[in-house]
């Protein structure tokens, strides 16, 4: 009889123990998160700087990219441009219709076409050439007033035809420097086509 009374006890002592445990670990579980988002949400936030702080952190970050830009120059200008790396070559410049005048002596014509030769990279052959081509009017007087103080003896042997050629030449180059290019760009200048013509 005493053991059915001790079975009877301790079956109601367990549901007892059972609710305070249970609601004990919620109160602990609460208290652990409310302390966990206290001290996410209330940290200090960091002292704002004063003006004189930011304006000498903004001169000095104004100074290192003053410092970086001028480094970034020197390489550029270290560094070959794109040009350097294109072969020098020659390249040839023609005028569009050939040149016609008569003889200093009176007698006979002589017609030239001439093709101006420049060299260096593509960049500044292009350069010289549009030159060229632009002040086709002032070398074409250049050269014809050349020409026409030229005499059937100034032009009959092949020595005098290239002695005429680097004269030429040389009216080219002046007209190049007046337009301030490099007339060092002007190599030769060939002529591609010689008549004599009515010197009878």
């Amino acid at each position: 009889m005493a053991a059915d009374e001790t079975q009877k006890t301790n079956p109601d002592k367990l549901p007892k123990l059972i609710l305070p445990i249970s609601i004990g670990t919620c109160v602990v579980g609460v208290l652990g998160l409310f302390f966990i988002g206290y001290k996410t949400l209330t940290s200090t936030e960091p002292v704002q700087d004063d003006i004189q702080t930011i304006m000498e952190k903004a001169k000095s970050k104004a100074d290192n990219d003053k410092t970086l830009d001028a480094e970034k120059t020197e390489e550029q200008q270290l560094k070959p441009s794109k040009s350097q790396f294109d072969f020098s070559k020659h390249t040839y410049y023609t005028f569009p219709l050939p040149f016609i005048t008569n003889l200093a002596s009176g007698k006979g014509m002589l017609t030239l076409e001439i093709a101006i030769a420049t060299y260096g990279d593509a960049m500044d052959s292009e350069e010289i050439i549009e030159m060229l081509n632009t002040s086709n009017p002032k070398l074409r007087s250049v050269i014809n007033f050349k020409l026409s103080e030229q005499k059937l003896t100034d032009v009959n042997t092949v020595k005098k035809r290239q002695k005429l050629s680097k004269e030429l030449l040389e009216q080219v180059k002046l007209v190049v420097r007046s337009l301030d290019g490099d007339p060092l760009a002007i190599t030769d200048l060939h002529l591609i086509k010689f008549v004599l013509s009515g010197t009878n």
